[in-house]
């Protein structure tokens, strides 16, 4: 058998593992083949319970018998007692090598043990620590704690803490966990119109709520689903928010990172602050003004924009709630509100709220056919800025072409959109739609 078929066996919580619940965390009823005493590892008073139940000295439970069906064939006999023995004792004092991923109520962490020393690594944080380790008379030490330790299979273990808590460990293989190289976080995946939803966490995640586990080999990945479907992809970095997938069958996705939180009523994706039509912000976010680096990023651009010969200056920058709402329904009024909403947001709705955003020189039309404008789109990337809303673009960003409209996003991030040729949203693969 592959080592991939067994670590799905043992995430799946076949016979002889520990039950495991998607995504590696631990099931509420989780339970432990042959843990008679309910105690979550196995000993003697296992042992003793189950062998005075099989001499009719007592009779099972419902939960006991079905945990005292060790090898899941739907009997309870001299058989699964002798699993039973074999699984408490043959490897009581074996110490684990390789990489472990261990799940407790604190999170889950990898272990890579070697030789009678081990290095953890905290999934959330990447935190490593490394420490010296020993096992003897069914008693596991990791540093300076002290654990029962307790064998379901040669491939999961259980460690029971001196206050009762538990960690429960699988096997995940020979080669190290590099932390810093994994796919964390929540993707979306687009191959033309078809489009999947992936959640990584760590090397565990779902894909359209299926689970899987998957392993790192370079550039190949394997992906082992639940069901036993195991398939395999070529990855590529494309920047720090897309990653290029191309399956075994000659498929190839896009992946978009799109972690979204929201905070006080502000909405984040991957740690960008977005307003648009169907993204707001509440009444009461109030920067002040241009944010300082937005502000002097804006002020380096005039700098350079000057020595061309070209001038710059700022005719809108921030604007409250109460303002844009009064400049919206000035609009409204004068154009009617579907004419409006081609080119001025509702309130809540305005970028220039964010602090983030500028309108250079003259807000219209004539703008996009000056030196000015042709130079910012070349170079406004330069500065941490991109267009906001370019050309031919309005069923994607619900806004006309606006060439005089910048958004600061950073140097960094404000290339990788230019370089990109996309919109925010494109680049980010979310919708700007009003809900009604």
């Amino acid at each position: 058998m592959k080592r991939s078929k067994k670590l799905l066996s043992v995430l799946l919580g076949a016979a002889t593992a520990v039950c495991l619940v998607p995504g590696g965390a631990l099931s509420e009823d989780a339970v432990l083949k042959g843990d008679m005493n309910g105690d979550s590892i196995l000993n003697d008073e296992d042992v003793s319970l189950f062998n005075e139940r099989l001499m009719n000295r007592a009779s099972f439970t419902d939960k006991q018998y079905a945990l005292a069906d060790i090898n899941g064939d739907g009997k309870v006999n001299v058989y699964d007692l002798m699993r039973l023995k074999k699984n408490t004792y043959s490897r009581r004092d074996t110490l684990p090598e390789g990489t472990w991923l261990g799940y407790s109520s604190a999170g889950t962490k990898y272990y890579t043990f070697s030789g009678g020393k081990c290095t953890t690594t905290e999934e959330k944080t990447g935190k490593t620590a490394s420490f010296e380790c020993s096992v003897k008379d069914g008693k596991f030490t990791l540093g300076t704690n002290t654990s029962d330790i307790s064998w379901n299979s040669s491939e999961n273990f259980i460690l029971k803490r001196s206050d009762g808590s538990t960690e429960k460990f699988c096997y995940y293989g020979k080669e190290t966990i590099n932390w810093s190289g994994l796919y964390t976080g929540d993707w979306l995946a687009v191959n033309g119109s078809s489009k999947r939803s992936f959640n990584i966490r760590g090397v565990s995640g779902t894909m359209n709520g299926k689970h899987f586990i998957y392993k790192k080999n370079g550039s190949k990945l394997d992906f082992i689903f639940d069901d036993g479907t195991n398939l395999s992809a070529t990855v590529s970095r494309i920047d720090s928010m897309h990653l290029s997938m191309k399956w075994s069958n000659g498929t190839t996705e896009r992946f978009t990172l799109r972690n979204i939180t929201v905070k006080d009523g502000i909405t984040y994706i991957n740690g960008i602050l977005i307003a648009n039509k169907t993204y707001s912000l509440p009444s009461t976010y109030n920067p002040g003004g241009i944010l300082p680096e937005a502000l002097s990023a804006y002020y380096a651009l005039q700098a350079d924009g000057a020595k061309n010969g070209l001038t710059y200056w700022i005719t809108s920058g921030f604007r409250t709630y109460s303002y844009q709402a009064q400049l919206y329904q000035n609009y409204a009024a004068r154009d009617g509100y579907a004419m409006a909403d081609t080119y001025s947001a509702r309130p809540g709705h305005s970028e220039h709220q964010t602090g983030l955003a500028i309108d250079i020189n003259v807000a219209g039309d004539n703008f996009g056919y000056t030196p000015e404008s042709k130079w910012l789109a070349a170079n406004c990337w330069k500065y941490g800025f991109i267009i906001r809303y370019p050309k031919d673009k309005q069923s994607i960003t619900g806004y006309k072409y606006e060439p005089w409209h910048v958004r600061y996003l950073g140097k960094e991030l404000a290339k990788e959109v230019y370089d990109s040729g996309l919109t925010l949203e494109e680049f980010l693969c979310i919708d700007s739609k009003y809900k009604s």
